[in-house]
């Protein structure tokens, strides 16, 4: 579990600081629970595709293989995740300073 993951867990864990991040994160509780479950799941291997993998019939290529091409796409799911959290974060506070400055020249 990362660090991430760790924190999301501790924030949903304690109702005073899942308010508290959902204040600074200016969201409802409701969808900062939301964002925060959605930070602890990653992607997981099922149980066959495992037990293929580590089978004594594979070769050891075979699992160095895949063991770093299954690193590679959690890091790629990690990396994608917080690239469009920022990307959505900036959006919001672009529209919010639009919003702002329309309001501003309309007085």
């Amino acid at each position: 579990m990362s660090d991430i993951q760790k924190n999301a867990k501790d924030i949903l864990n304690d109702p005073k600081k899942l308010k508290e991040f959902a204040d600074l994160s200016r969201l409802t509780p409701e969808a900062a629970k939301a964002l925060l479950e959605r930070m602890m799941k990653e992607p997981e291997m099922s149980k066959a595709a495992e037990d293929f993998i580590s089978s004594a019939e594979r070769t050891d290529e075979f699992k160095a293989y895949t063991a770093g091409e299954e690193k590679g796409y959690v890091r790629g799911q990690e990396a994608g995740f917080a690239k469009g959290a920022v990307v959505g974060a900036m959006a919001v506070i672009g529209t919010m300073t639009v919003a702002g400055l329309t309001y501003l020249a309309r007085r």
